[in-house]
């Protein structure tokens, strides 16, 4: 796939007429996904899990870049839940025995940001979900239209070459 054909899948997923609860459960898919590092088997799960749902995907990519952005900010609450959890005695026996699973070390869930960014990822998914599911029904309503005759997107559906391209 090339990039124009990328884009303009983007903007048309912006475009749309899309649900409520699309739009909430890409941007509380990537509000979780956001908050923990990416490079581990734990985003790549959450990741795949928000493309098997009815999630809008340019919302959820959106969300993605968005709260990796605040990341550094969070990652000093998420090092702190995460160590927390890990440190739990009467945890200690199911950590060890998950560690010596074949896969389960590629979860990085003993890297105490992850851990504590999953954490609070899950329990945050949920009053997320309801607060963004309102920004849905905004967005349909009024910011739609606005994205819509932006100059961007105006630039992009004049383009000679992405006419020429779709044809």
């Amino acid at each position: 796939m090339n990039p124009l054909s990328i884009i303009r899948q983007f903007v048309k997923g912006l475009l749309k007429e899309n649900e409520p609860y699309q739009i909430a459960l890409g941007l509380s898919f990537g509000m979780m996904i956001g908050i923990i590092p990416k490079n581990n088997l734990t985003a790549q799960i959450l990741f795949i899990l928000s493309l098997s749902t009815k999630a809008n995907i340019p919302f959820l990519i959106l969300s993605i870049f968005f709260f990796s952005s605040l990341a550094p900010i969070t990652d000093v609450v998420t090092d702190k839940i995460g160590y927390y959890i890990l440190t739990l005695k009467s945890l200690e026996p199911f950590f060890t025995k998950m560690y010596n699973m074949p896969v389960i070390p590629w979860t990085d869930f003993n890297n105490t940001v992850v851990m504590g960014g999953l954490m609070l990822g899950l329990s945050l998914f949920i009053p997320s979900y309801f607060l963004f599911k309102k920004f849905g029904n905004y967005y349909n309503l009024f910011l739609k239209n606005r994205v819509s005759n932006s100059r961007f997107v105006k630039f992009l559906k004049a383009s000679w070459l992405f006419e020429w391209y779709f044809k």
